[in-house]
């Protein structure tokens, strides 16, 4: 299993109707707009030293296609020399993956599609190998798709199964009962999830406090390679540079 060496950190921008905003529980009703401008908020995230950006279009995740492409594009056309990006939010097709990447995106996040469709990236080649992110959003220990408007019985470990460790660059576990509240990760629950699959895991949803990032990458061994924080840096909890000083001091 290839690891990256790093723990590292993921800001999130997430996109609905143009602009930045977070969601209480990934509900759609229950926004809070931080900014206007995306790609001003993209920017912020690189002045304080953010390496990857995480991009959601999070109108196109419920409707199936890329709402915000013109958004996200004005983005990549900016910073994409300057910063690695992963994107997800309505990538429902091989046409859709292929889009993005030759538009400079570093991986793309697949949920929907591999709940309803495994075959299709199962079968990618290896010009796709490492370029694929896994997302698996958890209601009670199963996957919600479209948006998390939708809820599978499918297990996420199960889910997991049924790709490979050489195609699939990471998983994305986000617990919906956390995310956007700052109540804390799940960290048990997320460390046990890393632990019983061979792809690195990307920590996401409830993160309130530097403790919490230090935990996690204090988790690397077991397969925690990364975080996504969203509301707790919009919020001024703390800033993106005294989190990556929190996992100097957690490696340390």
């Amino acid at each position: 299993m290839t690891k990256e060496e790093l723990f590292t950190l993921y800001p999130a921008i997430d996109i609905k109707e143009g602009k930045c905003v977070r969601l209480l529980f990934g509900d759609m009703e229950k926004e809070t707009i931080y900014n206007v401008d995306p790609l001003d908020q993209a920017m912020w995230f690189i002045d304080q030293g953010a390496e990857w950006l995480h991009i959601v279009d999070l109108d196109g995740a419920v409707l199936g296609n890329s709402e915000n492409k013109k958004s996200i594009e004005k983005i990549l056309k900016k910073l994409s020399n300057k910063v690695k990006i992963q994107i997800g939010g309505g990538i429902r097709n091989i046409n859709d993956i292929d889009f993005w990447l030759q538009k400079s995106v570093d991986r793309v996040i697949l949920g929907t599609l591999a709940i309803q469709n495994p075959k299709v990236i199962n079968q990618l080649g290896k010009k796709y190998f490492k370029k694929i992110v896994i997302g698996t959003d958890v209601r009670d220990g199963k996957v919600a798709f479209n948006g998390w408007k939708k809820q599978s019985d499918i297990m996420a470990v199960d889910l997991i199964k049924n790709f490979s460790s050489s195609l699939v660059s990471s998983i994305i576990y986000t617990d919906i009962s956390k995310d956007g509240s700052l109540q804390g990760v799940s960290h048990n629950q997320t460390v046990n999830f890393a632990k019983s699959i061979p792809i690195p895991v990307i920590a996401s949803g409830g993160v309130s406090s530097l403790n919490d990032v230090s935990r996690l990458s204090e988790e690397f061994r077991n397969g925690i390679h990364g975080v996504i924080i969203g509301r707790a840096l919009y919020d001024r909890k703390f800033s993106f540079s005294e989190a990556l000083q929190a996992i100097r001091r957690a490696k340390n």
